[in-house]
């Protein structure tokens, strides 16, 4: 009864993680509407009366709304969808008695769909047990009530099958990002109480010892401070590093036990069980169907075999291409040749649909579209010959049964690889959250609390060699030591809360404090009007490497920094006179492969062009470049 035609199914590549949701909700309302579809052609065909008819579709409404609700929608509204599928399936027998083709195969998608599977499943076993007894005692006949139990049985795990593939596969989306949220979170604080423990007491203890200016005359006691100072943020720089350095690593955590997915379906054996619930109903059916108009028991001989063997491999073999060949080699001959010697063999070919569901999942969509189109052929000669010839209404509900039965054999299939795929996912996610935000915490370690303490043990440094030459100017830039001190502590707190986001007009302000205050004369040029925010954030990035780097590698006397900006093109310019002390960074445009926390990294980093080495004139350059519309 399914066939994934027209569905695009064949598109989809093997990793089942990449079913879009939009398409497997479209698989099952499809699907639900063609049952709806295959029983109104059954009433035609019968000739039976639209009164009869239409009351037949009154609990269809309440069951699409039920399936719409989620679970944890209000108990209320669901009990009352509830009642009414219960109260509109027995509207017809009020009307016209139990002369119409009832199955009552709303009650049991509401059974599996709407309840969880301890209470579903009992529910369903206990609804089909009804539907015999009743169709036993309506008149119906031993192989007509189970006949019709097994109908019951095929549409509800059809509705069942897709829905649960849908909520897989939202259950997919939501962990994708749920999860990582909660594992970015978890690493976040994680890491800022380690950061905190390691770092922050050397921050701490920088912000105690600058708080008190330097008495004016005491250079005894100013010097020993000051080396104090210095001695604490060499110590702190280096635990940054460090820290940095040992995030670079993609040391994974250990793992954590997940709980079970949320879904109708939580194992690859249940949707296996699942499928062979289908298989099995749907065999029940052939056999029967074959009694019914032939009326030869000792054809059970031989069909039996065959029915057990296929579902046999169905539910034992996993889905692989050898089980979909012996799935073809046992359902296919015995139906074509075989049928034109055994007429109840014909039958055989409503059980296609369990070979060309693996066909889909295990071949590409050409060989599995050329597959089904051979398949085609004798199934569809089986309407005309042997006679008598079906009506139309006939032969639309047998393809339309083809093609969802395929449909669902295609689904629960998917359906088992994806409950594989969500754990897979969910230790992957693990995984990448953890070193994603090490790799980001390590960036920004080096490129805020690392420069701030660069920074600010220049300073001291650059104060302790004043106090010799101009006592006034060291006293007076060892103020500024409070604030460095303060800036970098809040930067480390920063860290744990969100990735850094820095200025541009920060950074030239900053740039131009610590290099005054180690004798480095700047000269800047910045466009009046504000740069683009993706760009502001990158290029300030670079500028403070750069300057960082000035002040710890160069004896530069004049450090010179130009903005420029155009439509089209955003140019960072940072020279200094230092190039002789200056480490050489290689001349040209960044590799984009090249990564790191150093001006090498800034290209792939940033999304620009950056490049750093001796320029004209005995001067070192650094250019970086971003287009304005990132």
């Amino acid at each position: 009864m399914d066939s994934v035609a027209g569905s695009g199914l064949g598109d989809e590549r093997d990793d089942t993680g990449d079913l879009r949701l939009g398409l497997v909700r479209t698989m099952m309302w499809a699907a639900l509407g063609l049952v709806m579809l295959i029983r109104l052609l059954t009433a035609w065909q019968e000739g039976l009366a639209w009164t009869s008819v239409l009351s037949a579709m009154a609990p269809y409404p309440p069951m699409v709304l039920l399936l719409r609700q989620s679970r944890r929608s209000k108990p209320a509204f669901r009990s009352a969808l509830l009642v009414s599928v219960a109260a509109l399936y027995l509207l017809p027998f009020v009307l016209v008695g139990a002369h119409w083709d009832w199955l009552p195969w709303p009650l049991a998608v509401v059974a599996l769909c709407a309840f969880r599977a301890r209470v579903g499943w009992p529910l369903f076993a206990l609804l089909l047990v009804a539907t015999d007894v009743a169709g036993v005692r309506l008149g119906d006949g031993a192989v007509i009530a189970c006949e019709r139990a097994a109908k019951t049985a095929i549409d509800g795990i059809i509705v069942f099958g897709l829905y649960a593939l849908a909520a897989m596969v939202a259950h997919l989306h939501a962990t994708r990002g749920e999860l990582a949220r909660e594992l970015l979170a978890r690493e976040r604080r994680r890491l800022d109480g380690e950061l905190r423990a390691l770092v922050g007491r050397h921050l701490r203890e920088l912000e105690r010892q600058s708080a008190q200016p330097l008495e004016a005359g005491a250079r005894d006691d100013a010097d020993s401070r000051l080396e104090a100072v210095i001695e604490t943020a060499r110590a702190a720089l280096a635990e940054v590093r460090r820290a940095a350095g040992a995030y670079r690593e993609t040391a994974l955590p250990r793992p954590t036990t997940q709980a079970a997915p949320a879904t109708p379906i939580v194992s690859p054996l249940a949707a296996r069980w699942t499928l062979a619930g289908v298989y099995g109903c749907d065999a029940l059916v052939v056999i029967l169907e074959a009694l019914a108009w032939f009326h030869r028991f000792w054809t059970l001989l031989l069909m039996v075999p065959v029915v057990v063997a296929a579902g046999a491999v169905l539910l034992v073999m996993r889905p692989s291409r050898r089980q979909t060949v012996l799935l073809g080699l046992i359902l296919v001959p015995s139906a074509f040749p075989l049928g034109d010697v055994i007429w109840e063999f014909n039958f055989f070919t409503l059980l296609w649909p369990f070979f060309l569901g693996p066909v889909f999942t295990q071949y590409r969509r050409r060989d599995a579209w050329i597959v089904t189109g051979v398949a085609a052929v004798p199934y569809v000669s089986l309407f005309f010959y042997p006679p008598p010839l079906p009506n139309l209404a006939g032969i639309g509900g047998d393809v339309m049964s083809l093609v969802v039965l395929t449909w669902v054999s295609y689904s629960l299939i998917r359906l088992s690889q994806l409950v594989v795929v969500l754990r897979e996912a969910r230790r992957d996610l693990a995984r990448e959250a953890v070193v994603r935000e090490r790799t980001r915490m390590a960036r920004d370690l080096h490129d805020l609390v690392s420069s701030s303490l660069s920074a600010l043990a220049l300073q001291g440094e650059a104060c302790r060699r004043l106090l010799a030459s101009d006592p006034v100017a060291a006293y007076a830039r060892f103020a500024v030591l409070a604030e460095l001190a303060q800036r970098a502590r809040a930067e480390l707190e920063a860290l744990a809360v969100s990735p850094a986001v820095l200025r541009t007009d920060d950074e030239v302000a900053a740039a131009l404090s610590v290099l005054e205050s180690v004798g480095v004369r700047p000269e800047v040029s910045v466009p009046p009007d504000p740069l683009p925010p993706g760009v502001d954030a990158a290029l300030a990035v670079v500028l403070r490497e750069a300057v960082t780097n000035v002040v710890r590698h160069s004896r530069a006397g004049i450090c010179t920094i130009a903005i420029t900006s155009t439509a089209e093109l955003v140019r960072l310019r940072v020279v200094n006179d230092g190039v002789a002390s200056a480490p050489r960074a290689g001349v040209g445009a960044v590799e984009q492969g090249a990564g790191g926390s150093g001006l090498l990294g800034m290209a792939e980093r940033t999304g620009g062009r950056v490049s750093a080495g001796p320029g004209a004139h005995g001067c070192f350059e650094v250019v970086a470049e971003f287009a304005a519309r990132p």
